[in-house]
């Protein structure tokens, strides 16, 4: 969903994502080429999508979820947290989630999801529960990467996203939290929770507000280097 700067010109290689600020260096002076080194290093990561033939499948799929969860074919809308729930289900590559505090109801679908895809994101304002549910049983859902921002720090600066990015296909902006209470309140009219399908709004919506800040929130370092050092 995004590119990579790199130079070529001199050793090491360095490169650095124009999104989220991450710098990778090589730290084999010997590699022989510098561009197969970093697309190996990153689909050993799981950074790279390849959707091969199924891109134009996969997407038709999920727009039909969209369309009748409008209630285009039964006349009746879905529930928001329905039309959650359905594109969550379906998802094939990757989440990636932000909230305002977050409900147990959406942490569980977000772990049952990640028993197949990778699932990244984080929480502010949540409570001691609720942070134990999103980062203390790793072994329950090992591909869900959560991070969060407890209420009792007083971090005035917390992040205050309210955002789901399923396959870079569809996103749910909005004000609406991940919570029950915040899609059932876009459901009466209440709060705003908005499907977007088209990809170039897609990749906007992640690489504005998701990935620059899950970089500031996640990375431990300014720089990573591969292949892994002895």
């Amino acid at each position: 969903m995004s590119t990579v700067m790199a130079s070529y010109k001199v050793r090491p290689f360095s490169y650095t994502c124009p999104r989220c600020g991450e710098k990778y260096l090589e730290s084999d002076a010997d590699a022989s080429d510098g561009r197969d080194a970093l697309r190996e290093h990153l689909n050993a990561e799981g950074c790279v999508i390849d959707h091969g033939t199924t891109l134009l499948a996969h997407a038709r799929a999920l727009a039909k979820v969209i369309r009748n969860s409008r209630g285009t074919d039964s006349g009746k809308p879905w529930p928001t947290a329905r039309t959650f729930f359905e594109v969550i289900s379906r998802a094939r590559y990757f989440i990636h989630f932000a909230s305002y505090g977050m409900s147990h109801q959406i942490i569980g679908a977000l772990k049952l999801a990640s028993t197949r895809v990778p699932v990244y994101g984080w929480a502010s304002n949540v409570d001691a529960n609720t942070r134990a549910e999103l980062t203390e049983y790793p072994n329950e859902a090992p591909k869900l990467i959560a991070k969060v921002i407890p209420s009792d720090q007083s971090v005035f600066d917390a992040p205050h996203q309210k955002l789901l990015v399923v396959d870079g296909l569809v996103a749910f902006k909005g004000s609406a939290n991940l919570t029950n209470a915040g899609l059932r309140k876009a459901d009466r009219g209440l709060d705003i929770s908005e499907v977007v399908t088209d990809y170039a709004q897609v990749t906007r919506l992640n690489n504005t507000y998701f990935a620059p800040v899950w970089r500031r929130i996640s990375a431990q370092e300014d720089a990573f280097a591969w292949p892994a050092e002895p």
